[in-house]
């Protein structure tokens, strides 16, 4: 079947609502010819809906084929779910399955003991090794005629059956089957997962080799078999980088050390304890000469043993490892032993290549006005493309989508996909129903850092609160959670909008009950679980009417993010660094939270951006944004457009 052959809205279950025939077709042509696509789309395109599509009207001659849907979290399978179930309308035989990791599921996990020192997944696999867990025993049985082979047992099968054919397998349906039967709710997922055309699931399904490797050969797939949709695409290349990096702590060298014995029975393994003296030796004699730095950049060779050889450390993972073949399994890190396993194969890794970055950090935390310190070993990839563009790739086909991967190109050649198909599709939402306030005098960089100038945001964001009517809840993002403290130390008027401030720990679920009970003032930091990790919505609109951004998030100048920036201006020209490794990343972020503004037509508010960087990168908030943007000088005119904007607004048709 060629492109010009295949009628690309066969499958859309819809009217294609502006553009979205567009994002149609991109999934057409990508699937279809078997190579990577690249989608930005507006929210409101409805993208997952039309890449899904996109892909049933390409494959449709093939439907052995599979699609790994991939997500950053679990709050987002959600969108797939939903859609796919709607599919399943138009395609009655579509099978899909969401997998989550088993300790997610696991309904006895609080009866087993010692986690802490053991891990969930030994402590798993010695319940179901010595026959205490019913809930898997339930579900297999050991044929002593075939030599104690393990097989599903033949009841089983029909709930399976049931499972895959009646709709959606998601988390809730199988943990409530598993229920019903007394059946381990993970191994649920697994078998219907072999019995799917569409499996959702983390990025580590995919770009983490051991996890991949393990899930592909439980299915008897290979990568070149499956076709991959990878949703908020804009996340991939600091999500990469950030699950390659490998990092052992001072307190696991020690408890390693203490435990010499343990480990060297547990894994068989004699020299073992020779790559722990050697990492505890390195820590030693570079924690003595940094005095009160807090970081310093080692060789790599300061952290590869040159005694390990080819296939030990092969040895030492598979016999580290409890006999499960689970994807969660191959990337254990549970225990002290388990880091030592991952950092050892990252250092390998930095041995054998360029694009790594290796320090030791000590950081200080203090619990009851008393410091304490903890060093690390840390090795941390440079290189996202490296990691990213032998998957995309090496897949059948790739199609990776978000409303924020502009600029188009930057991504590209980020995740190493240069030669990609592309398109970049604009808001379908009305114009005239969000406004973009940019400071042109606030500057909140490092050096300009002070008491009178929090107490100046303070009074801005007061001002900007009370001057929007309280009709639905207020955003306000930081840089930092540092920053946030700073500047609500100085006393900030809600305008009638109960506080709520985002904590490390915060919970989403008593944030999105809190919210929908009335309209809130949320103080949160960018890219964090208030600004990105709650759908925001209620019956379809957003709960939100006005956004305001304090400050840009560039990262700090710490020693890694330098020599990012040195990796990219090698990579792709002098002073393209900065641009690759700050700007972008950065602005992104801030795109991503004015995003959280409107989520239906019927939507419309206001963003303030209170720091005039902004206005030096527009070009990468994309004509979408920059056509909706009002740069300010004085106050009064913040209050003289929120009013104007309001005005207007209550004066046009719905």
């Amino acid at each position: 079947m060629t492109i010009a052959t295949i009628d690309s809205l066969a499958y859309f279950p819809y009217t294609p609502r502006l553009h979205q025939d567009r994002a149609v077709n991109l999934a057409v042509n990508a699937f279809s010819s078997n190579t990577v696509g690249l989608l930005s789309a507006d929210c409101g395109i409805g993208k997952t809906i039309a890449v899904l599509s996109g892909y049933l009207a390409a494959r449709a001659n093939d439907p052995s084929s599979r699609l790994f849907a991939l997500t950053r979290t679990h709050s987002q399978s959600k969108v797939f779910e939903s859609e796919l179930e709607v599919l399943r309308s138009v395609d009655s035989n579509l099978a899909a399955t969401t997998m989550v990791s088993r300790v997610h599921v696991c309904p006895i996990r609080h009866e087993m003991e010692s986690l802490g020192s053991t891990g969930f997944m030994r402590a798993c696999a010695g319940m179901i090794r010595t026959g205490q867990c019913n809930h898997y025993w339930n579900l297999y049985q050991k044929n002593s005629s075939e030599g104690g082979r393990i097989s599903v047992r033949e009841e089983a099968h029909a709930v399976i059956d049931d499972l895959v054919t009646s709709g959606v397998v998601t988390r809730e349906r199988a943990e409530e089957r598993a229920g019903d039967e007394g059946y381990c709710p993970y191994e649920i997922m697994r078998l219907c997962a072999r019995r799917s055309r569409v499996i959702i699931g983390p990025y580590s399904y995919m770009f983490q080799t051991r996890v991949r490797e393990a899930l592909l050969g439980s299915m008897g797939l290979q990568l070149q078999d499956v076709d991959l949709v990878v949703d908020e695409a804009h996340n991939l290349s600091s999500h990469v980088l950030d699950a390659e990096t490998s990092k052992l702590s001072n307190e696991d060298l020690r408890w390693l050390r203490e435990n010499g014995q343990l480990v060297v029975r547990e894994t068989g393994v004699k020299w073992i304890r020779e790559a722990i003296d050697f990492l505890w030796e390195t820590m030693m004699i570079h924690l003595d000469s940094m005095r009160n730095k807090g970081e310093r950049v080692l060789d790599k060779w300061d952290v590869a043993p040159r005694f390990l050889k080819d296939g030990d450390l092969d040895l030492l993972h598979d016999a580290g490892r409890p006999g499960m073949n689970d994807p969660e399994n191959a990337a254990l890190a549970e225990t002290p032993l388990d880091r030592l396993i991952e950092f050892l194969y990252t250092a390998q890794r930095a041995a054998r290549s360029d694009g790594w970055h290796i320090t030791i950090q000590v950081t200080k935390t203090w619990h009851d006005e008393s410091p304490t310190s903890t060093s690390s070993l840390m090795i941390q990839p440079l290189n996202s493309a490296g990691l990213t563009a032998p998957i995309l790739r090496g897949a059948r086909s790739a199609v990776l989508m978000s409303g924020t991967l502009r600029p188009l190109d930057h991504y590209a050649r980020l995740l190493g996909v240069p030669s990609a198909i592309s398109d970049d599709l604009t808001s379908p939402y009305p114009r005239g129903t969000r406004l973009v306030m940019i400071d042109k005098k606030l500057n909140t960089r490092y050096k300009l850092r002070s008491p009178e100038l929090w107490r100046e945001i303070a009074s801005r964001i007061s001002m900007i609160l009370t001057s929007m009517p309280a009709n639905k809840s207020a955003l306000i993002a930081f840089p930092s959670y540092k920053m946030m403290t700073e500047i609500m130390s100085y006393s900030i008027d809600t305008g009638f909008r109960e506080s709520i401030v985002e904590t490390r720990g915060a919970q989403l679920d008593d944030v999105a009950e809190a919210i929908t009970s009335g309209p809130h003032a949320m103080f949160c930091v960018y890219a964090g679980k208030f600004s990105e990790g709650i759908d925001l919505v209620k019956d379809g609109s957003s709960m939100i009417d006005l956004i305001i951004g304090v400050g840009s998030p560039f990262s700090p100048p710490t020693s890694y993010q330098r020599a990012l920036q040195d990796w990219y201006n090698s990579k792709f020209g002098l002073d393209s660094g900065y641009y690759y490794a700050a700007v972008v990343p950065s602005i992104r972020q801030v795109a991503q939270l004015v995003g959280r503004l409107r989520r239906s037509p019927r939507d419309s508010g206001v963003v303030v951006l209170l720091d005039n960087r902004f206005l030096k990168h527009l070009h990468i908030f994309g004509d979408e944004i920059v056509s909706d943007v009002w740069p300010y000088e004085d106050i009064s005119e913040i209050q003289q457009a929120i009013t104007q904007f309001n005005q207007m607004r209550e004066a046009s048709p719905e």
